[in-house]
């Protein structure tokens, strides 16, 4: 995945030049090469030379030059416990520094790591990568789980209340891991990792394939702030893919439970294919520039506040997203004029504003212009880049006829949720609004009305609003609204309700909220609470669909990609069929078919940039599908649909044709069901795509 962005960087930055030849070439030549980088298996453990000899250090680990595989143990026997920490931290010369700074310690699928001590490296100039592999052990993702002693906790720091259980100088991978962030006891510190670099060294955090669970108020701190230690203020990129922060409530404030925060302007920001539920504000970034931001196919449910702070961003796209619930606590004046927002307004789902140096928006060190007070052009609302596509935003009505509207909770005298925040110096309650929130703010709307077709890059289309449809419901029961409108009514300091629910137990949390006890299958059944292995019993998970809960949904497709809004890491087929660069060319195709230039240089109308073949709408389909295609020049072109013995099907194109997009229908409805094949064949370019006929 971050092969694809390092293409789109150089596009972007090499797009300043309006070389249009140039362009289009060098958009070929990186999607070429992209479609490469990530078409095979991961080759992250085949670095080792053949017959490399091993050496031991501290822990008991077995080393190779580029990996270091960690021994765990069992859940009753708690074998090798403290190997992970002892292992990472003692990976050093005798001088202190590390061994090899990008060195990766492999936990062993089917084991468990009790984590005794923290995690404290200083590798600002290296990557400290933890993946999970295959071995001997069984096939689940290995398990980190945290073993405090008596009452001594498992921290690294603690300053003025703040405290983290690890701390890292230098960028963070984590691969096929699952990390339980909650004491063995149930307490947790406030954050999973204080994170901090050196001047002028940026950073990056890798997340993928993993299950997190818990969180306190970040999972990753890496904001320069009080307990923190430095942050990540020079550029920092994150990229998550295909991973589930679950369970991710905390229940003594709204603000907490946070993926990560980086209150710093982010260089990256790609999240795809992930879901979250319950969280706070996921990913705080507040009054800073965010350069580029990608979320494709996740899945956010029961997210108590927004899911994206920053209304900051030079290129975003938000295409093929689900959120159920979003910011369901609601706003009042204390909130918005508290600086939530940073343009004192409701916060909206998507929230986008101008960045300017008047709002105080900090921005990467290329926009300045002279001075902090001045920005470049680059950054005018002309030149932003806004894609907001193919999604569903969705309010159980459950939550807004049994909460919002129910005169159990609305004062009648107000005629809404009474607020009794005394942030203000003027009297209580305050209407609370906001409920279901707002999809886009009245300033958000303004600029994709003033900025779209003609007038610039803002582009909005196709938001469903009806119920997605999956498997497990955000909210399964009129009894899930009780606990929730009573625990936020406690929360607005309502007197009506002076004890706030045991919420974190009820069908409002997704698993068991237990940190002794993890997901698994017995005997063919999925369980939140298994506690011992033994004849017929999984302990973890190999796949996300071993989870009690699933949020798949199968009706509604993405007219961009043809694959099911939302995460794709409920549906193991789909998945398995996914190509992240593919679908990122399929998002990048469709927001220049409306004329706008993800580049620095505009095509002419109806011009494609670069040979492409896009998944056919819909899929699966009955008894006809449409197939769209782009060439940037005049070529040779042929269209052919086999079936899966590589037989013809029918040749739907066959002629040379000129520059541009087309698209042709398929008509099967002299065929039986099942799995077919098209081949786009066009001067030098083939390619080939799956297409599924259900009658």
């Amino acid at each position: 995945m971050m092969e694809v962005f390092f293409c789109l960087s150089v596009i972007e930055e090499t797009g300043a030049t309006r070389q249009e030849g140039k362009m289009k070439a060098l958009i070929f030549y990186c999607f070429f090469a992209c479609a490469l980088m990530t078409s095979g298996p991961s080759i992250l453990f085949a670095r080792v030379p053949a017959g490399q000899d091993t050496i031991f250090i501290p822990g008991g680990a077995l080393s190779t030059l580029d990996t270091i595989k960690i021994p765990g143990g069992t859940l009753t026997g708690r074998e090798n416990k403290g190997s992970l920490e002892a292992t990472i931290n003692g990976d050093t010369t005798s001088t202190g520094a590390r061994v090899n700074r990008d060195r990766v310690y492999a936990l062993n699928e089917g084991q468990y790591y009790f984590q005794v001590a923290p995690i404290n490296v200083y590798n600002p100039f290296g990557t400290l990568t933890i993946a999970g592999v295959p071995s001997g052990y069984g096939k689940t993702k290995p398990v980190i789980l945290i073993a405090n002693t008596g009452n001594a906790h498992v921290v690294i720091d603690q300053n003025g209340g703040i405290s983290a259980t690890n701390q890292v100088y230098g960028s963070l991978k984590f691969e096929n891991i699952h990390y339980v962030t909650k004491e063995l006891d149930g307490y947790q510190n406030s954050e999973l990792f204080f994170c901090g670099t050196i001047k002028d060294r940026p950073q990056k955090l890798t997340i993928a394939n993993c299950l997190f669970e818990f969180s306190n108020i970040d999972l990753f701190d890496c904001t320069n702030e009080q307990g923190a230690i430095g942050g990540w203020p020079y550029g920092a990129k994150f990229f998550i893919t295909s991973s589930y922060f679950r369970n991710m409530f905390e229940p003594l404030q709204w603000w907490s439970s946070r993926v990560f925060q980086c209150k710093h302007p982010i260089d990256t920001l790609w999240v795809e294919n992930c879901t979250v539920t319950g969280g706070g504000p996921i990913f705080l970034q507040q009054n800073e520039l965010t350069d580029f931001a990608y979320f494709t196919h996740n899945t956010f449910v029961n997210i108590k506040k927004n899911w994206l702070l920053s209304p900051y961003y030079r290129t975003l796209f938000i295409v093929n997203n689900i959120f159920i619930n979003q910011n369901w606590v609601g706003e009042d004046t204390n909130v918005t004029s508290g600086g939530q927002n940073p343009v004192k307004m409701f916060t909206s789902t998507i929230n986008v504003d101008s960045v300017s140096a008047q709002d105080g928006v900090v921005v990467q060190g290329k926009y300045y212009v002279g001075d902090s007070s001045h920005y470049s052009h680059e950054l005018d609302l002309t030149k932003l880049r806004i894609f907001v596509s193919d999604n569903i935003n969705y309010y159980d009505p459950l939550l807004v006829n049994g909460y919002y509207a129910s005169s159990t909770y609305v004062d009648s005298a107000l005629g809404a949720l009474p607020s009794y925040l005394t942030w203000s110096f003027f009297t209580p309650p305050f209407p609370v609004r906001n409920v279901p929130g707002e999809w886009m703010n009245s300033r958000t709307q303004a600029l994709f009305d003033a900025y779209g077709p003609g007038n610039g890059g803002f582009v909005e289309r196709r938001t469903e609003t009806s119920d997605p449809g999956t498997v497990t419901k955000g909210i399964a029961d009129a009894s899930v609204v009780t606990m929730m409108a009573e625990w936020n009514q406690n929360q607005w300091g309502d007197p009506r309700f002076p004890t706030a629910p045991d919420i974190v137990h009820s069908k409002y949390i997704f698993g068991d909220y237990d940190p002794t006890t993890l997901p698994g299958i017995i005997n063919g059944v999925k369980s939140d609470n298994v506690v011992t292995d033994g004849a017929g019993i999984q302990v973890g998970i190999t796949k996300f669909t071993d989870l009690t809960e699933n949020f798949h949904q199968p009706g509604h497709l993405s007219a961009i990609d043809g694959f099911p809004i939302g995460s794709l890491i409920w549906d193991d087929a789909a998945l398995a069929n996914y190509n992240p660069a593919a679908a990122m060319l399929a998002v990048l195709l469709s927001y220049l078919a409306d004329g706008y230039p993800i580049i620095g240089v505009k095509p002419e109308p109806g011009a494609a940039a670069v040979y492409s073949l896009a998944q056919n709408y819909p899929n699966p389909f009955n008894p006809s599908t449409t197939i769209r295609y782009g060439i940037p020049m005049r070529s040779n072109v042929s269209l052919i649909v086999y079936n899966t013995l590589g037989q013809r099907v029918t040749t739907l194109v066959n002629e040379p044709q000129d520059a541009g997009y087309h698209e042709v229908k398929f008509d099967g409805s002299a065929l039986a069901s099942g799995v077919y094949f098209y081949r786009l064949r066009a001067g030098t370019y083939v390619d080939t795509k799956r297409l599924l006929l259900l009658r």
